[in-house]
């Protein structure tokens, strides 16, 4: 697979790492061969799904070039695509770890909270920084992170654009656990091997009865992003 992602399959689970050379933003491109990557997972029948960042950052978000090029449908697509694959991620039948290896900021920080599981180090900031550059965050992305952020911390992070990093971003929710950044994807990935041996149906079932109602959000924010834009 080539382009800004590469995937491997590593008996019994898939990694897909995210590298675009350089902050790895979630335009098209990027979105495209990440469904792809899962889309070869699913052939495989893989029982749990890596996604990684490059050793920069685990990703910057959409592509700022696009949302403020003041071409409306552009960035409308973009945001589709996105949250299109976020609920992707939220309602995958296997589990999903993600091997924070860097920043996430923005849909970056949404894309983490994706994952069953969320490993990351010490130092790395998780933010969603859309007051901070006078943006308001799309109703989808609220679902996301309301999913997974303590109550203060959702506010902090939506109303303030708090950065988050270290314990602090596993106490609000960002992250599951924290270890030395050399560490992160070889934990992730044994991470996945455990969880490759839980029964896939039970696991499934259960995510989707947990996830219902943000899901639904989801699916109501994706079908409303033209209307957020005004048109």
């Amino acid at each position: 697979m080539s382009g800004p992602v590469s995937y491997r399959r590593d008996d019994p689970i898939a990694v897909i790492d995210m590298d675009d050379g350089k902050v790895n933003v979630l335009n098209p491109a990027m979105q495209q061969a990440l469904q792809e990557a899962l889309d070869s997972a699913d052939r495989d029948d893989v029982g749990a799904v890596v996604i990684a960042g490059n050793a920069r950052v685990f990703s910057a978000g959409f592509d700022l070039k696009i949302l403020t090029s003041g071409q409306v449908q552009p960035a409308i697509d973009m945001l589709k695509g996105g949250f299109e694959l976020a609920h992707r991620l939220l309602s995958y039948p296997k589990p999903v770890v993600m091997a924070c290896t860097g920043h996430a900021i923005a849909m970056g920080a949404f894309l983490l909270s994706c994952g069953d599981h969320r490993v990351g180090a010490p130092a790395y900031n998780i933010q969603a920084n859309e007051v901070a550059i006078g943006m308001t965050i799309p109703y989808a992305a609220l679902e996301i992170i309301k999913l997974r952020l303590t109550p203060s911390a959702y506010q902090q992070a939506a109303g303030l654009a708090k950065t988050f990093f270290g314990e602090t971003a596993v106490d609000a929710g960002w992250l599951d656990e924290i270890v030395l950044p050399e560490a992160v994807r070889d934990r992730a990935e044994e991470a996945a091997r455990e969880f490759a041996t839980l029964r896939s149906n039970a696991h499934a079932a259960n995510k989707l009865r947990t996830r219902a109602a943000a899901l639904a959000g989801i699916r109501a924010g994706i079908d409303g992003i033209a209307e957020e834009f005004g048109v």
